[in-house]
């Protein structure tokens, strides 16, 4: 459940870090129509330019006519006379009209020439002068107010269509916002939210495939890449379930390999302190039957030199050729008994430990660790298969100990005065007291279920060699075998 919520989560997350594309979007096109709406603002501007310095000259067009009405209205009554100054001081204004190529009309600043050609002529009458450069700038004024009319009339004409303009963007701009999310969320969001959540259900193990036919071409091999990759995973899946089959199968094998090795181990100890038993009565056996084969004799003697005891001597001729064949029996198990030594060969200890691990694990649940404590180049004249059985048989023994608790094994192997100290340790309950004072033997088991012979066989192993096995418990719990035995065999 928490994996659930960690993974839903993690996906909004995504999404919610994915929004930056509609993001990025709605801001260009924000931008673009805040674009349109400055552009559209500037040309106002530009339009409106020419209109202020247009009435500035019409402003002073008027100005110098109504200049040239009061010194006309002055001179004709007489008031006044129109001097050169006077004229200079119009003159320059037309002159300064002319020169602002303010004026709308292409007719005006020759008409305005005109008129200061006229003025400035001191060759006319004032009156002829005054009335010709009037007539002029009147029909100056006249052509530039119809000529600003009709720059006015364009400049409304063109702010209305930028009105328009600006209208339909301010209602084009939600609208097309509205529509670019829905087709993102559609054909671009939805998809990935989608491949997002089949990218969780992929840690699953839930090899499903995206559905290609409602994604944007842009995330179309997006979507074919995941595709081909929950394919490959999903054959890679069924390999790997099937190399683990397998390996279960080899595992199983392999533990009822060690299973029925064990269990022939254990009835070859048995049968092997059996036999030791049966020599040891062979041959104890031997002297008695001897002792009666000669009284037999001496007897058989006695009783020739009677003839009517001729029965009774045919009697003790059996018995003593039963006695022969007993011993002849108990000379043949001993001769089966005699033990023919394993050769030696240089082993080493490390590898060998290795190799009973690895064996061993299949036994060993994972909560019980196997360490190693042994230097690599550490090397014995030993005999392999006997080395083999009998740390077996103490890494089995140290398993049982710890039983269904989390524990520790620990191999460890020195070397010193030539002799090699091989050591087994395990975290269990340790050694019984009464194992540690009396020691080991046969048939001897203070486990439930236990045969007795595990020990006894390291032990008898250890002694054919010339060593020795000690036991010991360790603090605060644990037990410690500890083999003893001569590194040159």
């Amino acid at each position: 459940m928490a994996e659930m919520r960690n993974n839903s989560r993690d996906s909004n997350v995504w999404f919610h870090s994915s929004l930056w594309l509609p993001v990025a979007l709605l801001g260009s096109l924000l931008m673009v129509t805040l674009a349109m709406e400055f552009m559209l603002a500037w040309q106002s501007y530009q339009r409106l330019q020419p209109i202020n310095r247009h009435i500035t000259q019409l402003v002073r067009l008027q100005i110098a006519n109504v200049e040239l009405q009061r010194e006309l209205v002055d001179g004709l009554r007489g008031e006044g006379t129109f001097s050169t100054s006077e004229r200079e001081k119009i003159g320059q204004e037309l002159q300064a009209v002319i020169e602002a190529r303010a004026l709308l009309s292409q007719d005006s600043p020759a008409l305005v020439a005109a008129a200061r050609r006229a003025l400035m002529d001191v060759s006319r009458q004032p009156k002829e002068a005054l009335i010709l450069a009037l007539a002029q700038t009147r029909k100056v004024i006249d052509l530039e107010a119809r000529a600003h009319q009709a720059l006015v009339d364009k400049i409304s004409r063109a702010t209305a269509l930028e009105l328009r303009i600006g209208a339909i963007t301010l209602i084009l701009f939600p609208t097309g916002a509205a529509l670019l999310l829905y087709l993102m969320r559609r054909r671009i969001l939805a998809p990935l939210k989608r491949l997002s959540f089949l990218m969780t259900m992929l840690a699953r193990s839930d090899y499903s495939h995206a559905p290609l036919t409602s994604v944007d071409p842009l995330l179309r091999p997006l979507a074919k890449n995941y595709n081909a990759m929950a394919a490959r995973l999903a054959e890679l899946e069924a390999e790997h379930e099937k190399r683990e089959k397998n390996l279960e199968s080899q595992v199983d094998s392999a533990a009822q390999a060690l299973l029925e090795q064990q269990r022939n181990l254990a009835n070859t100890e048995r049968l092997a302190t059996v036999g030791e038993m049966m020599a040891r009565i062979a041959h104890e056996l031997r002297n008695p039957l001897a002792g009666i084969k000669m009284a037999c004799a001496n007897l058989h003697k006695d009783l020739a030199q009677e003839p009517d005891n001729a029965d009774y001597s045919e009697r003790v001729d059996i018995v003593s050729t039963e006695i022969d064949r007993v011993i002849a029996v108990l000379n043949a198990m001993l001769d089966q008994a005699r033990h023919h030594p394993e050769p030696l060969r240089d082993v080493n200890i490390g590898s060998v430990v290795t190799d009973l691990m690895t064996l061993a694990r299949y036994q060993i649940p994972a909560r019980i660790a196997l360490i190693k404590d042994i230097p690599d180049d550490l090397v014995c004249r030993l005999p392999d298969a006997m080395l083999r059985q009998a740390l077996l048989n103490l890494l089995l023994n140290a398993r049982q100990a710890i039983d269904d608790q989390d524990g520790d094994i620990t191999v460890r192997a020195r070397a010193g005065d030539g002799m090699l100290y091989l050591s087994v340790i395990d975290d269990g309950p340790g050694f019984p007291v009464d194992l540690i004072k009396a020691g080991i033997h046969a048939f001897v088991s203070h486990r439930p279920g236990g045969t007795g012979l595990g020990l006894s066989m390291v032990q008898r192993f250890a002694r054919a060699r010339g060593g020795e096995v000690k036991l010991s418990d360790r603090e605060p719990q644990g037990a410690c075998v500890t083999l003893e035995l001569p590194m040159q065999g």
